[in-house]
Order: structure tokens, then C-alpha cells, then sequence
């Protein structure tokens, strides 16, 4: 039986046993969720696989891409603990070396990793380093908040904003997989994204319950919301966030770039108007809201439900 990626880790998963009294929030959502003494540590887990997420040709564009790749690898699992309102401080790395890989493009992604553990202040405590026919990179990122978001605590009447703009990476991705001229900007978004970590945070301590982070797309990560949540979402297309470099490059497909685009990794929040003026001032911009009738709906018009899918 062919699997889809989620259909998949839901077969997987009714085979596992809960063992553990402090797991608050296990699969199923941004990242897990462990109940210490003082506070919850947030736990998340990514990998970055040649010829699926990058590809070595694209030096030839990139001369530093392996730098880049560093710095992606441990920011895409700091924005899962973003989403959950929490803060990262220890990170395991995984490394997967093929024939192909050199010395020289490791201690490049070491370069770009080790930046990018000074700018969200995580320390790397161990990992695994292993031969592979296909090279790879994978993080795990252990954080802690005194709280947790969940993307199931949607409900009827809430706002919906994210923080920055969308679809800047699905250009960037584009761009290299078609040799284009480069524009610094969208391929900079695509490669060196941001995690929403002081977002997040903030989002949290103004009594936010409800986020997620934007990696599969803006429209199927709302449905991760709204299907979480028993809610549907309603977004209004003259709202959504989109960069003046995406509208020259991808002109009349913007929106669509904004809206199915994977790995923006920004963050997705629900939240009571009333709190409307803080939530502005901590860098969200209000898109649309959650509503009773099931889905996600641009204007009036139901959106499928697709993003990125590794099966």
C-alpha cells in the first residue's frame, strides 16, 4: 500500500506505547512537549537530505551553500519550538556522509551551524556521524517555556495573523532548480530562513494559545489548525503578506507562491481581538479568521488542501 507522508507516520505511529507519565504533548503537532519540574522542555527533530531539500550542483550558484545549509539545519528545528511558544538551548546533530561529500563542505556546514547556535543561543551537546549512499543532515533542538501553543486551540471567533511575508522561499527554491539569474533576496529566504523565536515567545506570554509554524505551505498548515481544532479558517487574499521581490519575480503567481509556497517558517497564530493591539506590536499581521463551517477558505472560495509531501 503507497503511503503519503502523514498517512504514513499515522501507521507508524499506533504502533508505539506511551511509557512516559511526563510526556504533556507527544506526535501530532510542531514538537513534543515534556513536563519537567520548572518548566516544559519542548522537544523538535529535522533533517535536511540531498537531492529532497538541496542539491550539490547549486555550489555552482551558491559557493557557499554548505554554509547555508548549516545554518537551515538547526533553524528549521528551532522554529518548531518557536511555534510552540518556547526558547531553544541544546541541539544533537546527526551527520549522514556518501563518497561525495569533502571535508571542506562539512567544516563549511560546521561554520554555518555554529553561527547559527551564537544567534539562537543553543549549544550542541553530541550527535552521530555515519557513511551513507545518500548524504544528510539531521537536527534535534531541546528547548523550554513555562507554557506550550498547541495548533488545536483554534476556536470560532478568533483572529488569524502571521509574522512576516509568504512565498519568498518557494521563489527562492525555484530560482536554483531552474538555474535563473539570482535574486540575493528570495534565495536568501529559501536558504537562510529566520525561526520566529521572540514571536513565539511573546505570543505566549500575552496568553496566545494557538500556533504553528509555515513549513509544508501558509494553506496546509492552517488546516493543520482548523482539522486540530474541529474549526475552519478564513483568510482575506487582499491581507496576505507578500514582498515587493516576490511580486516582480513571480508577478500574477505571487499569491499562489504565497499560499501553497513551503518553508517560509513563519509563524501562524489564533488569538481574541482584544489583544489585537499587542499582538500588532509584537510583529503579527491579521490575515483572517476562524470560523464554524470546516476547511479553509480564501475570501469565500474553499482551498484545497496541499502543500509539500515527501511520498
Amino acid at each position: 500500500m503507497k503511503l503519503n507522508e502523514f498517512e504514513l507516520i499515522k501507521t507508524l505511529t499506533e504502533k508505539l506505547v506511551k511509557t512516559s507519565k511526563d510526556l504533556v504533548v507527544g506526535i501530532g503537532d510542531d514538537a513534543a512537549v515534556v513536563k519537567r519540574d520548572s518548566f516544559y522542555e519542548i522537544i523538535s527533530s529535522d533533517a535536511l537530505v540531498e537531492d529532497v531539500h538541496y542539491k550539490r550542483e547549486w555550489k555552482d550558484q551558491v559557493p557557499n551553500l554548505y554554509y547555508y545549509l548549516g545554518r537551515k539545519l538547526l533553524t528549521i528545528s528551532v522554529s518548531d519550538i518557536a511555534s510552540m511558544g518556547g526558547v531553544p538551548e541544546f541541539s544533537v546533530i546527526n551527520l549522514g556522509v556518501s563518497l561525495e561529500s569533502c571535508e571542506e563542505d562539512l567544516v563549511e556546514l560546521y561554520e554555518g551551524l555554529s553561527q547559527a547556535c551564537k544567534d539562537y543561543g543553543v549549544t550542541i551537546i553530541g550527535g552521530d556521524t555515519v557513511s551513507s549512499a545518500t548524504e544528510f543532515f539531521d537536527s534535534t533542538v531541546f528547548g523550554k517555556a513555562n507554557g506550550y501553543l498547541l495548533r488545536s486551540n483554534a476556536k470560532p471567533g478568533d483572529l488569524v495573523a502571521v509574522s512576516g511575508t509568504l512565498g519568498d522561499s518557494k521563489a527562492g527554491l525555484e530560482i536554483l532548480l531552474k538555474r535563473e539569474e539570482l535574486d540575493h533576496y528570495l534565495v536568501e529566504r529559501f536558504l537562510n530562513p529566520q525561526a520566529r523565536v521572540e514571536e513565539g515567545k511573546e505570543a505566549l506570554s500575552l496568553g496566545i494559545e494557538c500556533a504553528t509554524d509555515v513549513s509544508d505551505s501558509f494553506v496546509f498548515n492552517l488546516y493543520t489548525i482548523a482539522e486540530s481544532s474541529g474549526v475552519g479558517i478564513k483568510v482575506f487574499e487582499k491581507e496576505i503578506p507578500i514582498s515587493e521581490s516576490l511580486v516582480k519575480y513571480a508577478k500574477e503567481k505571487a499569491l499562489h507562491f504565497a499560499l501553497y509556497g513551503g518553508e517560509d517558517y513563519e509563524i501562524v497564530i489564533t488569538f481574541k481581538e482584544k489583544l489585537l493591539d499587542k499582538i500588532e506590536k509584537i510583529g503579527f499581521k491579521v490575515v483572517g479568521e476562524v470560523v464554524n463551517e470546516k476547511g479553509v477558505f480564501l475570501d469565500e472560495r474553499r482551498l484545497e488542501k496541499k502543500g509539500f509531501l515527501h511520498f
